[in-house]
């Protein structure tokens, strides 16, 4: 057996053994024997019952995972939902759903259902639930964020209650990456969705967790899911997210073991963590989550490209970096340094119009019909206060490049709303997470035809290149498209991404069981090993 092949053996982790046969054209990957092991923990073996509670800054708008682009709705839909595949504490796409999967040809997919899952209200999961679950995200009624990835595919079929078989229109190079991801693809049941119109308010999935209440800036209260597949898990009674905004008072919560469990992105957290008694802190590995700030470009003056290069100019990041960062940052475009060698890594040297230049800046504007410069608005969240010290320190930057920025507040959901429709008047800025493939960063957000397309800008060069890293299936050809393409949207300044950083994770010394994700983790803020988790009471 080769050493790629071997099962891992994870302190409090899972086993992932993994077999390629290969014969007759066919590639069948064998992940039916995918074993969970619990392994005594430094508290003993582990225990069952208690309740997590998490400490989290802003309330999810909404709770269906085919309608909602926001964070902190797939914190709750990962432990609610399943997917037909899943990631192993090592990042690797093991089964969840599907027992295994056969690859015909390079655009088939056949996966075989587990037998016997239930959704929470009783029902069991079938082949037509998974089908249901696509052909609604592609259905342009249901305005799902994820409709352009789903496009992709030609037909489902249903040959029997537990087998799907998926054909695409071309080859997919990032299909099983997001097969694997909660929020591209948590399998919903056709029946509750037919009769509650959407998922926004209720929940039934097949995950390890049910949900018991719901109250929008306030609480997101689960239990167990007595009848979850994975025999024994999950060991807690339940998990409950308290909205509590300000990061002072979670702080706080955290250190009277309040909550158990809660994240920061102050770059100075550790340092005050260090005194508290009994909690320890988990540092983010690498920088994963971008700022992304966006131009509505179906108006003047943002629809001329010289506006957009001059805002780019005026805009000082490393700075940034140092002042609201303290340092703990880095450059970035929308596919971040962490994902390297798809994402960048460099300097502000190393992309057109990422040096700050506020004398070019201001020729530019000139040149665009805008002699004594432009005012415009800046729109941020103040859920996130440091995108709103990132914005008063841009502000400052550009007005030395004759751009005076208004910067405004508001409500978290109605920002978002408005920053996915490019509703808002000037620019807008708001907090990017990671993503488990390049497709997933930038096919949406770039492609003209896409839904959530930001700042509404056609490229047909742009869509080109998407089109080319989606389907081709080298690695290092993909890489040279996405460098390729990450130059052209910074030439063009279609969107700025001023700076990258990550999320520290605070845990209480009484839970045990936790598993981080590798590499991008935590920046992705992903929880999905909750369910393995127990407490030490």
């Amino acid at each position: 057996m080769e050493e790629q092949d071997r099962p891992e053996r994870l302190v409090d982790g899972l086993v992932d053994r993994r077999t390629f046969l290969k014969g007759a054209g066919v590639t069948l990957l064998a992940l039916s024997q995918f074993d969970r092991i619990a392994l005594a923990a430094p508290g003993g073996p582990p225990r069952r019952g208690g309740t997590l509670i998490v400490g989290s800054d802003v309330s999810p708008p909404g709770l269906d995972p085919a309608k909602s682009a926001a964070a902190h709705s797939w914190m709750i839909s990962e432990h609610v939902y399943s997917n037909l595949l899943r990631r192993s504490p090592t990042n690797r796409l093991v089964p969840d759903l599907a027992e295994g999967y056969e690859v015909p040809n390079p655009t088939t997919y056949v996966f075989r259902l587990r037998r016997g899952v239930q959704f929470h209200h009783g029902r069991e999961l079938t082949s037509d639930d998974v089908k249901f679950t696509f052909e609604r995200m592609a259905d342009q009624r249901t305005a799902s964020p994820w409709r352009s990835i789903w496009l992709i595919i030609e037909r489902i079929e249903t040959p029997d209650r537990h087998t799907v078989r998926f054909v695409t229109r071309r080859p997919f190079a990032p299909f099983l990456s997001y097969l694997g991801t909660p929020h591209y693809s948590a399998i919903v049941p056709r029946d509750v969705v037919e009769r509650s119109g959407d998922l926004q308010q209720t929940a039934s999935g097949t995950g390890a967790f049910v949900l018991e209440r719901f109250v929008p800036e306030n609480i997101v209260a689960l239990k167990r899911n007595p009848n979850y597949y994975e025999s024994g898990l999950p060991y807690l009674d339940g998990v409950e997210y308290r909205i509590i905004p300000d990061e002072a008072a979670r702080l706080a919560a955290l250190r009277t073991g309040a909550i158990h469990y809660t994240w920061s992105v102050d770059p100075l957290v550790d340092e005050q963590v260090r005194t508290m008694p009994g909690v320890a802190v988990l540092l983010p590995r690498g920088y994963c989550a971008q700022h992304t700030l966006c131009f509505n470009q179906t108006r003047p003056p943002f629809n001329d490209v010289r506006v957009r290069r001059a805002v780019s100019l005026g805009i000082n990041r490393p700075e940034i970096i140092r002042t609201v960062r303290r340092g703990k940052g880095a450059i970035t475009t929308k596919i971040p340094p962490c994902d390297a060698p798809f994402g960048y890594s460099g300097d502000e040297k190393g992309l057109p119009y990422y040096t700050y230049n506020p004398q070019q800046a201001r020729q530019l504007l000139a040149e665009a019909g805008y002699p004594n410069g432009i005012d415009t608005t800046l729109d941020v969240p103040p859920r996130f206060p440091f995108t709103v010290r990132a914005g008063e320190v841009m502000r400052e930057q550009l007005a030395a490049a004759g751009i005076r920025v208004t910067l405004r507040q508001g409500e978290w959901g109605q920002l978002l709303t408005a920053f996915v429709r490019t509703t808002y008047d000037g620019m807008s800025m708001i907090p990017t997470v990671w993503q488990p493939d390049p497709d997933a960063h930038v096919y949406d957000i770039y492609h003209s035809d896409s839904a959530i397309n930001l700042g509404k800008f056609r490229d047909p060069f742009v869509d080109q290149l998407l089109e080319q890293g989606r389907t081709e299936l080298d690695r290092n050809k993909r890489i040279a498209i996405y460098q390729q393409l990450q130059r052209h949207i910074a030439d063009q300044a279609y969107m700025i991404h001023p700076y990258a950083d990550g999320a520290v994770e605070l845990i209480r010394e009484n839970v045990h069981g936790y598993v981080s994700l590798p590499g991008a983790q935590p920046g992705s803020r992903s929880r999905h090993f909750f369910k393995q988790v127990w407490l030490d009471r």
